[in-house]
């Protein structure tokens, strides 16, 4: 029902475009045809005033004599349909050539001839009750001596001029005809154009509003749906990856939870089927059941702290202050110095004074611990961790060193992901969630920085920190 509202809806955008194509065409019609026939009447006025004036030229040349009959049938042999007819100044006809004087009323009311006895030219269209039939009259004023003494009519028919608009009409009328079925073929061209990519869009849209993202949109010949197909195409690939990244993510959580959520099952029941009455067993499955349950806590706490970092807005994560770099380093040195001490490496700081940042404190110095933290899982006793920072290209870098095993180059590209470990059997051996690495991502791209670790030679491994240097 929805998608055949749609479909009535962009008709009626059409409807509406093509009512205004229609009602443009016929005012532009309607006023050229207007315009024409102001023309086509103006011109007639001009050339009936000089039909009268070669009347007024002729009587005044050879007639000798502005009463005279015979004047109204000068211009009869060249121009048939024109009548001239004479009028004195009392509104008296002398003569006309198409009609009896003697069954002519008086003129003195005809508009045109009022003009004209007011010394200007006169014109008027109407019936002419004489001979049934529309007119266009043109008067002028017969001046002899500077003295007003009759005046001299033209007049033509008007239905050539009617016949002329009517068949004028008539090719406007089918040129509108063409113009409109020009119009409406092309706009359903469009709609055709336009309605079957929108229905295999919304069908593909609802193909990944299901979960399928195996197919694509093809590159449509309008601009506009081709970009919309295409950013759904992206869209897909994006959701596409986001699902699998979903779906890797629930079955890592699920197997990190499940195998202390195991471990300490098996050892409470051991305990429960009589092995608590040991002390020496009991001691030792209680800490191991207690160890795990640490290790349940370090995953839940590090999934609420991705989840915080992923999905809450920036401006409730971060608290923005300077902060100097040397101190930065320091804090972060002194949380992980016990675990340090317990495996006798040293942590060494090496940076110069007044290097500051424009750093959420608690968060910058979380990210620092889960690096040291991570080289002083995987460095043997007696090792050394450099903590470093400088400036470089208007960037402020932060380096956590270490004399360890180094990365192999292969794991490098996917070390930041969610649970990814290089070594999973000793990383959880070790105590690790294989989230830390992820987490310390998080924090440094809302800080607008970069990541990135590469190996030191031969022995050991530098993660890098990138953040712009506060000014």
């Amino acid at each position: 029902m929805s998608r055949q509202k749609r479909k009535q809806s962009l008709w009626l955008y059409y409807g509406v475009s093509a009512s205004i194509v229609l009602v443009t065409l016929l005012m532009a019609a309607w006023y050229a045809t207007d315009r024409f026939q102001d023309f086509f009447i103006n011109h007639l006025q001009t050339t009936l005033e000089s039909r009268a004036i070669t009347v007024d030229q002729a009587i005044n040349d050879e007639l000798k004599s502005s009463q005279t009959k015979g004047a109204c049938f000068v211009l009869k042999i060249s121009d048939p349909s024109l009548r001239v007819t004479i009028v004195n100044t009392d509104g008296v006809v002398l003569c006309d050539s198409d009609a009896d004087v003697k069954n002519m009323e008086n003129h003195t009311d005809r508009p045109e001839i009022i003009n004209a006895l007011e010394g200007q030219r006169g014109s008027s269209t109407r019936f002419s009750a004489t001979l049934q039939t529309s007119m266009l009259y043109v008067a002028i004023p017969q001046i002899r001596l500077g003295k007003l003494v009759g005046v001299i009519r033209t007049a033509i028919p008007l239905n050539s001029i009617d016949s002329l608009l009517d068949e004028l009409y008539q090719q406007l009328a089918i040129l509108i005809i063409i113009l409109l079925a020009i119009v409406f073929m092309v706009i359903i061209n469009i709609y055709r154009k336009v309605s079957q990519p929108l229905a295999e869009i919304v069908e593909e849209a609802n193909h990944f509003a299901q979960g399928d993202f195996s197919t694509s949109l093809p590159d449509y010949d309008i601009k506009e749906i081709a970009e919309l197909g295409g950013a759904l195409n992206r869209m897909a690939i994006q959701l596409d990856r986001l699902e699998n990244l979903r779906q890797d993510f629930v079955a890592n959580v699920s197997h990190e939870l499940k195998t202390p959520i195991a471990t300490i099952k098996g050892y409470v029941e051991t305990l429960l089927d009589g092995a608590q009455h040991d002390p020496a067993d009991l001691d030792r499955f209680l800490n191991i059941v207690l160890k795990q349950n640490d290790r349940l806590a370090a995953i839940v706490d590090d999934l609420l702290t991705l989840s915080r970092l992923e999905s809450a807005p920036i401006t409730q994560l971060l608290e923005l202050n300077e902060s100097d770099a040397s101190h930065l380093l320091q804090n972060s040195a002194e949380n992980c110095q016990a675990r340090a001490d317990a495996k006798n490496i040293v942590i060494n700081i090496k940076c110069r004074q007044n290097i500051t940042i424009q750093v959420d404190h608690s968060l910058m110095t979380q990210a620092l611990i889960n690096l040291i933290d991570n080289a002083i899982k995987y460095s043997n006793e007696n090792k050394s961790i450099t903590l470093s920072a400088e400036v470089v290209n208007d960037q402020v870098w932060l380096s956590v060193s270490d004399e360890g095993p180094g990365i192999a180059e292969q794991h490098i590209p996917r070390l930041f992901e969610r649970f990814y470990r290089v070594d999973k059997s000793r990383s959880r051996r070790i105590g690790g969630t294989g989230l830390g690495l992820a987490i310390v991502k998080h924090i440094v791209h809302i800080h607008g920085g970069q990541v990135d670790v590469k190996n030191n030679g031969s022995v050991g491994c530098c993660f890098r920190i990138m953040l712009p240097r506060s000014h």
